[in-house]
């Protein structure tokens, strides 16, 4: 009996990791280039990049993020970089209430460091996405280092740097990695 008190003790325990570190202050952002080729001189999109979708390479994602609001309004994603325009401007990351009840609230990914996983929706009112549903997985990692990943499709609608009109029409998918660092910016 008490071999099972101290399991469970020591569970709870392991849970109440203190993220308040990886809030970012006034005047500091997440900030990172997305995961995949630069070679942009492949001409046709999907071939550059096995992961990369929607995204242009050297595509920049700024993060604001407080994970000890992350049941309210943790954050906002916004991109730059991109040929066809900006995909996220200050888009607000949405808590899923329905995940505190499910065990898919505790998915991690396997990597040295990773000290916890998050899951997020956007809704971006702007843009290629504009009134379509996307995902952020954001994982905070020992250093202060943070990855976010972002998804909008299947990935199947892979579109090239250049395919404004496609981008315009909303038939794009979206697959992004960003490893972020924090980083001062300007007022």
């Amino acid at each position: 009996m008490r071999l099972a008190l101290l399991s469970f003790a020591l569970v709870l325990l392991s849970g109440c990791t203190d993220l308040s570190s990886f809030a970012t202050p006034a005047g500091q952002r997440y900030t990172g280039i997305v995961v995949g080729s630069d070679d942009v001189t492949c001409g046709d999109e999907a071939s550059c990049s096995f992961i990369r979708r929607g995204f242009s390479s050297g595509t920049r994602l700024t993060m604001s993020f407080d994970p000890t609001s992350r049941a309210s309004s943790p954050g906002d994603l916004t991109t730059a970089g991109e040929a066809c325009g900006v995909t996220l401007d200050h888009t607000p990351l949405l808590a899923i209430p329905a995940l505190a009840h499910d065990s898919l609230s505790l998915y991690d990914f396997p990597g040295e460091g990773h000290v916890e996983s998050e899951m997020y929706a956007l809704k971006p009112t702007t843009g290629p996405l504009a009134g379509r549903d996307m995902m952020a997985f954001v994982t905070l990692i020992d250093g202060g280092r943070v990855e976010v990943r972002l998804i909008s499709g299947a990935g199947r609608e892979a579109c090239g740097p250049s395919d404004c009109d496609r981008f315009a029409r909303h038939e794009c998918d979206f697959f992004g990695v960003f490893s972020l660092n924090r980083e001062a910016v300007s007022p």
